[in-house]
C-alpha cells in the first residue's frame, strides 16, 4: 500500500506538493490526511462509469438532503427556497460583501481570523474593524463591550462576520454568545455573515450552534457552508449559501447567476447529492473521524503538557491546533516556520497570517493519521529543546 505521502504527492496536493524531494512534514492548509468517505468514492465511480458528462442540473433531492441535515444534526429549520449553490465559501463570501454592502460600509471581523475574511472585504474596497478576542482561561472569548461601543458609534459599520468554529482558535461559539451577537446585530439592523464551515467537526463535549436556529425572514443573516471540511472534499467545489430572507435571497442570486457561481461542476452536484442523500452514512464517518481527531488533539495535550514554553489552546472542534510559543528567540512566527520548515522539515502556519497579537503563534492541523502527527510533533519538540524556535 502506498503511504499517505506518496498518494498526495501523485495526485498534486497544495498541501504536499511543493517541497520536492524533501521529506517535510506538512500541517499547514486546512484539509485532512484522510481518505475521503468510501461510499462517495463508491457512487462518484458509478456515476464515472455512465460515461456521459452533459451539462447537468442540481435536482432538487439535493436541497431536500441539506434541509434534512440542518434539522436533524443543529435543530434548524432550512427550507429548499432558503438555499443557493455556490463553486466554493470564499467565492459566495466576496459576491456577499460586494452585492450587499455599500462602498463606504465597514464590517466587524474577531482576530485572529481566518485570513480571507479580511482580505477579501479590503480588496472588495470594504473597511475592515478588527476587534481581538479575549485570551481568557486558555480559551478565547468575544469583546462583546468592544463591539457594542463600536456598534454603537460608528454608523458605518454594515456586517459582523463570525466564524463558527473559529478559525484558527478553535471556539465553538454557544448559544448565550451567538444570541448576544443576533441581539446586536437586529438593534442596527446589520448583517450577519456567518461561516460554518467547520460546523460538523465539533468535539463530543460541545455542542454546535447554528445562527440559523430560531432564524426570522427579516434578519439580514446569511450563514456560508460545504461539506469541504467535514468529509475532506476541499477539490470539488461544492459550496451552498443560506438565508431565510426572501429579498437578500433574491439580491444574491441574481449576482451568482451573472458571476456563473452557481453552475456547479458535475462531480460537485454528485458529491452534494451522495453526502446529504445518505445521513446515516455520512454521520457514521463522521462520528469516527471525529473520535480520531479528539485522540489527536489529546495527544497534543499530552505532549505540551510539560513543555513551560508552550501554550496548546484549548480547541473545541475542527481539526486546527492553535499553538502559542513562548519565550521565543524568533522575531515572529513568520521566523518560527521558515526555521521549522528549513531546519527541521516540519511546515506549520504562521500565526501573523491570521492577524494575531502577539506575533508568536502557531497553527498546526493535526488532521492526519497518528503516525504523521507524531513524527511531525516530534521535530517540533526537537526544535523546542534546540531552543531554535
Amino acid at each position: 500500500m502506498e503511504t499517505v505521502a506518496k498518494v498526495r504527492k501523485k495526485t498534486h496536493s497544495k498541501k504536499w506538493s511543493r517541497y520536492g524531494e524533501k521529506d517535510i512534514l506538512p500541517f499547514w492548509i486546512a484539509d485532512m490526511d484522510f481518505p475521503s468517505p468510501e461510499f462517495l468514492t463508491e457512487h462518484l465511480i458509478s456515476r464515472v462509469q455512465d460515461n456521459y458528462f452533459g451539462y447537468t442540473d442540481i435536482p432538487q433531492e439535493v436541497n431536500q438532503g441539506i434541509c434534512q441535515w440542518y434539522k436533524a444534526q443543529y435543530g434548524c429549520d432550512v427550507k429548499k427556497e432558503d438555499l443557493l449553490f455556490s463553486t466554493s465559501v470564499l467565492h459566495s463570501y466576496r459576491i456577499i460583501i460586494e452585492t450587499c454592502l455599500s462602498t463606504s460600509g465597514k464590517i466587524i471581523v474577531f482576530t485572529p481570523s481566518y485570513p480571507p475574511l479580511i482580505t477579501i472585504a479590503q480588496k472588495s474596497g470594504v473597511e475592515v474593524i478588527e476587534i481581538p478576542l479575549l485570551h481568557v482561561d486558555n480559551s478565547h472569548q468575544i469583546d462583546f463591550k468592544k463591539v457594542k461601543q463600536i456598534v454603537n458609534e460608528d454608523q458605518q459599520v454594515e456586517a459582523i462576520v463570525l466564524c463558527n468554529p473559529h478559525n484558527p482558535v478553535g471556539r465553538v461559539w454557544n448559544k448565550t454568545e451567538l444570541d448576544e451577537i443576533k441581539e446586536l446585530v437586529q438593534s442596527r439592523e446589520l448583517y450577519l455573515i456567518a461561516d460554518e464551515i467547520h460546523g460538523d467537526l465539533v468535539f463530543n463535549e460541545y455542542s454546535f450552534n447554528s445562527v440559523l436556529r430560531n432564524c426570522r425572514p427579516v434578519e439580514k443573516l446569511i450563514v456560508l457552508s460545504s461539506p469541504a471540511k467535514s468529509f475532506n472534499v476541499a477539490g470539488i467545489k461544492a459550496s451552498y449559501v443560506v438565508t431565510k430572507n426572501p429579498a437578500i435571497k433574491k439580491q444574491l442570486e441574481e449576482t451568482f447567476k451573472r458571476n456563473g457561481l452557481n453552475d456547479l461542476d458535475l462531480f460537485a452536484i454528485e458529491t452534494l447529492d451522495c453526502l446529504y442523500r445518505n445521513p446515516e452514512k455520512a454521520l457514521s464517518w463522521l462520528e469516527s473521524l471525529i473520535e480520531v481527531l479528539a485522540e489527536n488533539y489529546h495527544y497534543l495535550e499530552k505532549i505540551f503538557a510539560d513543555i513551560e514554553r508552550v501554550e496548546l489552546i484549548r480547541s473545541e472542534g475542527s481539526y486546527l491546533a492553535w499553538i502559542k510559543i513562548l519565550d521565543s528567540p524568533c522575531a515572529d512566527s513568520n521566523e518560527i516556520r521558515t526555521i521549522l520548515k528549513e531546519k527541521y522539515c516540519i511546515d506549520v502556519h504562521e500565526g501573523t497570517i491570521f492577524k494575531e497579537i502577539d506575533g508568536k503563534y502557531i497553527r498546526v492541523n493535526f488532521g492526519c493519521p497518528s503516525e504523521i502527527l507524531v513524527k511531525g510533533m516530534d521535530r517540533l519538540l526537537e526544535a523546542l529543546n534546540d531552543n531554535a524556535i
